[in-house]
């Protein structure tokens, strides 16, 4: 003999599917909005860490400033006077932790400079450095774009010759084809490992908590670990560009705090 329902139990049965179905698609919203909520909440915390870097630089001229975070990119609006502010936005943001992305409208803002002028800034705050007065830094400008030859010691000054130059109002571009003379004269692992030991020195730095250390063939030195502030960060990456052999640093280094 063959069961069969009676038809109160066939609508008791299918009312129990239609609750166990409505409650699946509440489960299902709830748990998606329960993570919108949560990554706009992420968002949110570093949009505000980004607000809190940037409001305690001195000195930099960042106007009508707009920012946006969606999913860890980060959108940036705003102007400002030079193109080393420009880039200085850009590098605070970046180092954040959870910024996944950038994209950047910074705009810089036009200036009415002649390139004599321009040329004779630059020049003037590089002869105030001790350094590049015995070494050969030659600066041309055409149409606020600025382009420096010459050669130096170390990496660090290839690099603070092209910051002391984006610095200078009118400059819209750098050409830094500055020549570093220690560049392919010191076997890799041996500038390896005196970055290493500058790095990890207790006495002088060794703040990089779970540092990492790598070099190519061409002598660019990845940095990878966490530090508090961004200034740690910042002078990892200028004691690993002053080694004698270095020839660019890619700065990985996550700052962990606002």
């Amino acid at each position: 003999m063959i069961a069969r329902a009676s038809r109160g139990s066939e609508s008791s049965l299918r009312a129990v599917f239609r609750l166990a179905a409505v409650a699946a698609v509440v489960a299902l919203c709830y748990g998606t909005a329960s993570t919108a909520r949560a990554d706009q909440q992420d968002d949110d915390r570093i949009k505000l860490r980004i607000q809190v870097r940037l409001s305690g630089q001195v000195g930099m001229d960042f106007r009508d400033a707009g920012l946006s975070v969606t999913d860890g990119i980060v959108t940036i609006r705003g102007n400002v006077g030079s193109i080393g502010n420009r880039d200085k936005v850009i590098r605070l943001v970046s180092g954040i932790v959870g910024v996944d992305g950038i994209v950047s409208q910074i705009t810089v803002r036009p200036s009415r400079r002649s390139d004599a002028g321009i040329q004779e800034e630059i020049i003037d705050r590089l002869d105030l450095r001790p350094r590049f007065r015995d070494n050969v830094v030659n600066v041309t400008v055409t149409s606020g774009v600025v382009r420096l030859t010459g050669d130096v010691e170390r990496s660090l000054d290839r690099y603070d010759a092209g910051e002391i130059a984006a610095s200078v109002e009118g400059v819209v571009e750098i050409t830094n084809e500055i020549a570093v003379r220690t560049e392919g004269t010191i076997p890799l692992p041996i500038v390896l490992e005196r970055v290493r030991s500058v790095l990890t020195n207790t006495l002088t730095f060794g703040v990089i908590r779970d540092l990492d250390v790598q070099i190519d063939q061409a002598g660019v030195v990845l940095l990878e670990g966490t530090a508090q502030r961004q200034a740690t960060a910042e002078t990892a990456e200028r004691l690993t560009l002053g080694v004698p052999g270095v020839s660019g640093v890619i700065n990985r280094i996550e700052v962990l705090g606002s």
